[in-house]
């Protein structure tokens, strides 16, 4: 009888620093947990990006169900909003303008090691999404590492995409081809509480010219509560290495000077 009731008390232990464990805790980095078969999580994400050369503000939200399928494979599916307003000048007179698009995405991710059990965790990842002029594929590899209350991440992004933009007297198909390179150190601070960094290299190449190119490096906090998480980032740029704007040292014309992103999550 002390044997069954270990038992139960111990599935009840388990099942409740499950409900505790916070996987992620980076906004832009990702990690290589996935979630177990018949789990779900809800999350919102907002990111805030502003400040180019000319007035510039975008406000980016996405509405994410998630759900694993299997013990190494989980899936999710995207409601894209974005919105952006930016100053245009024609002779001596700037308006702003306004673009309001929607979109849907379909992601794939699937687990190859454990960022705690194995030397390194490691995972591959597959992202498609449509929206109404424009399609992108996002592929990424994940390594990431835990050890103590230390967490370290590394992604390798590629993510063409095709956007069909009026050109003369026709609609033509532009193609650019985006990679990135991405690291994130965070400190597990108790309580549910985790302290980082995150640093970004999104570069673009566009007409086979390797034309922009920067650095974003910025803090990021987060918080673990039950079923429910929640992480901050400031990331603001700190270097334009491709692309420079004039007197400023940074790339305002194909990046922001600063991006804010808030994502939060359920588990349901």
């Amino acid at each position: 009888m002390r044997r069954i009731y270990l038992m139960i008390i111990c599935c009840i232990l388990s099942c409740y620093s499950g409900l505790q464990a916070q996987d992620r805790i980076f906004n832009y980095i990702y990690q290589s947990g996935v979630l177990s078969g018949g789990e779900r999580e809800l999350e919102i994400w907002t990111t805030y990006h502003s400040g180019r050369e000319s007035y510039y503000r975008g406000l980016d939200a996405r509405a994410e169900f998630e759900m694993g399928l299997a013990r190494h494979l989980q899936t999710a599916f995207y409601l894209n909003y974005s919105s952006k307003a930016t100053e245009v000048s024609a002779d001596t007179i700037s308006v702003l303008e306004k673009e309001n698009p929607f979109s849907f995405s379909n992601e794939w991710k699937f687990k190859l090691s454990d960022a705690s059990a194995s030397s390194i965790g490691s995972a591959l990842y597959g992202e498609l999404t449509v929206g109404t002029t424009d399609i992108e594929l996002e592929a990424r590899v994940i390594l990431d590492k835990q050890i103590g209350r230390i967490t370290q991440a590394f992604n390798l992004i590629f993510e063409p995409e095709w956007e069909w933009k009026a050109a003369s007297a026709e609609v033509a198909a532009k193609t650019e081809y985006k990679f990135e390179l991405c690291y994130g150190l965070g400190v597990h601070m108790g309580k549910g509480w985790s302290l980082g960094a995150e640093i970004r290299n999104p570069n673009v190449v566009a007409d086979n010219k390797w034309s922009n190119c920067a650095i974003y490096a910025g803090p990021v906090i987060s918080y673990a509560s039950g079923a429910f998480w929640i992480n901050l980032t400031l990331m603001p740029q700190v270097a334009g290495l491709r692309g420079k704007t004039p007197g400023t040292g940074l790339n305002l014309d194909e990046f922001e000077r600063y991006q804010v992103r808030l994502l939060f999550s359920y588990s349901i």
